[in-house]
Parts: structure tokens; C-alpha cells; sequence
């Protein structure tokens, strides 16, 4: 009886663990040997000469997990332009950030929106501002 209590928690604990992870990057996505950062000047155009790489192994798990625990917002996303997009590879995302707030949209999937846990959002911020790449 202990045995089949202990198996069903592991069940329940790993469903809460799963809910707290969404689908956007894959495993190969999230052990990328480095991302891009580009600036955006509207939706689709890029700033000129604002490619940015991060190789730092610690920042690019930031990345992917800030986007792996963002929250799906409920509706059709109707946005302001993105701040910056973020390529995993062939993977890419629009990024919004501000200090406490940050957005992220899948390219392949522009009509829905998830937002960043704050601390997330905190911390990319900083990132950031500490590179120089925000305006």
C-alpha cells in the first residue's frame, strides 16, 4: 500500500512539473551552442547591424528557461513591436523586455503570446542593459 502511495505522488509531482514547462524549444533547442539577439525595428525588419551572439553557456540557459516557464496569455495577441528576436538556432522568438515585465512569441506562431516570470524578465533585463543592447 505505501509503494502504490509513493508511485501516485511521483505521478501527481511530475504532472506539476511538466504544467510549469511550455513547448516552445525542444531539447536540442535549449543546449544551443550559442543564440542570436537582433534589435527590431518593427515587426519582421531587424535594426542594421544589431546581431549580437551569446556563446555564454550560463546566458543561454537564461534564455531558455526564461522562455520554458513563460506563460501562455489567453486570446489572440495584438502587440506593440517586438524589442529584439531571439534565435535558437533555426528556432526564433520576438522578445519584449522591460525591468519587471518581458513577453516572448514563437516566429512560427505569431497569434499567441507568453509572459516571462518576472524574475525572468529581471534578469534578461540586466543581461541586457549590462551588454549594451537596450536602447
Amino acid at each position: 500500500m505505501r509503494r502504490l502511495q509513493v508511485i501516485l505522488m511521483l505521478f501527481v509531482m511530475m504532472g506539476i512539473l511538466s504544467a510549469c514547462q511550455n513547448d516552445l524549444l525542444n531539447s536540442a533547442q535549449k543546449e544551443a551552442e550559442k543564440i542570436v539577439l537582433h534589435q527590431m525595428e518593427s515587426f519582421g525588419e531587424v535594426k542594421e547591424n544589431s546581431r549580437f551572439e551569446v556563446t555564454d553557456e550560463q546566458t543561454i540557459e537564461l534564455f531558455a528557461k526564461a522562455i520554458s516557464r513563460a506563460d501562455q496569455v489567453s486570446g489572440v495577441a495584438d502587440v506593440a513591436d517586438p524589442d529584439f528576436k531571439v534565435e535558437f538556432g533555426e528556432k526564433a522568438f520576438y522578445l519584449w523586455i522591460a525591468e519587471d515585465y518581458g513577453s516572448v512569441m514563437d516566429l512560427e506562431d505569431t497569434y499567441t503570446l507568453y509572459t516571462l516570470e518576472e524574475n525572468d524578465a529581471d534578469q534578461l533585463y540586466s543581461f541586457l542593459l549590462t551588454e549594451n543592447q537596450l536602447d
